[in-house]
């Protein structure tokens, strides 16, 4: 079988990840063996993980969401292999597990647990807008990005004040949709925020700054597919809770990088224009799909990952 062939092959009929894991393994050479919930974990958490290798292989296994992972490290196929643990490194979001309390985490050295609502959560912020200015943009650090930098800060407090009373209702949603699988003993039909599509949520203004559609909380309804009857008091508590909160630690992080990603496009339809005196010459075209891509490895790593890699690497 040709290379190609053998490659094509790959890509369709995949093994299962223990599999995929034992054959890997090789107790007799230092490599890193790392578990993500999925690529886009991946593509955050790799280029911090190449600087911490010291000329060490990486095997990447990804295990298609946060309980593939949990269930990877608990499977005895994969355990008994293990000769050291320390070059052995999962990775997984927190996502509301402290209001939540459904999936456990196991205590362990090797585990990596973000301390906000997600890995993306990292990426949104001022550093990131700095970053795209000098880098992408091609724009010197001045007064103009300092505004720019300020009117994104001041449109992100509006974000979070928009979308908290949406993060309070999700959570309420996910404990009243437990709390029947526990009286039914079964497994109710989860809320599903990947379907949600900000765009028909949210809007911008001239000013960069988001706002709510007139029939934003009907899309974002309908787009969950599933809405269980809820008081205004469920809600309003779980409100309360979230406002004591860091914005990051409840706000799902690809929504948050929505609203980065569409700031940054908004901008760069005004600098692009011709009757900017400051005008960016950018050649990539920031998407939904690239943005993680674009700004991995450019903004600072959380001070929890260089511990725990230093931790297990060093």
């Amino acid at each position: 079988m040709s290379l190609v062939e053998n490659l094509r092959q790959q890509r369709q009929t995949p093994q299962a990840l223990w599999l995929q894991f034992t054959t890997a393994y090789d107790s007799k050479h230092y490599s890193l063996y790392l578990f993500f919930e999925g690529k886009t974990d991946s593509t955050y958490y790799l280029p911090e993980l190449r600087r911490w290798r010291k000329q060490r292989e990486i095997c990447q296994f990804i295990c298609d969401g946060k309980e593939g992972v949990i269930a990877a490290y608990h499977d005895k196929r994969i355990s008994q292999k293990i000769s050291n643990w320390k070059n052995v490194l999962f990775f997984v979001d927190k996502d509301w597990d402290d209001s939540l309390n459904i999936i456990k985490i196991p205590q362990s050295n090797c585990f990596f647990v973000t301390e906000y609502y997600s890995f993306e959560n990292y990426l949104v912020g001022p550093e990131t807008i700095e970053m795209f200015w000098t880098d992408f943009y091609k724009l010197p650090q001045n007064e103009q990005l300092t505004e720019v930098i300020q009117n994104f800060q001041q449109g992100y407090n509006v974000f979070v004040k928009l979308i908290r009373p949406m993060m309070a209702w999700a959570i309420a949603q996910k404990k009243k949709e437990t709390e029947l699988a526990l009286i039914a003993n079964r497994k109710e039909k989860g809320l599903n925020l990947k379907n949600l599509n900000l765009n028909k949520v949210f809007e911008f203004d001239s000013d960069l700054k988001p706002l709510k559609r007139e029939k934003g909380w009907e899309n974002l309804k309908k787009a969950c597919a599933f809405n269980h009857k809820l008081s205004y008091d469920n809600i309003k508590k779980e409100l309360k809770k979230l406002k004591n909160l860091e914005p990051k630690q409840y706000i799902r992080g690809k929504f948050e990088l929505w609203y980065l990603i569409h700031f940054l496009i908004y901008l760069t339809k005004i600098l692009t224009t011709k009757n900017q005196t400051q005008r960016a010459m950018i050649k990539v075209q920031l998407t939904n799909e690239n943005a993680i891509e674009m700004f991995s490895g450019k903004i600072p790593y959380p001070k929890s990952l260089t511990e725990f890699l230093k931790g297990n690497l060093s």
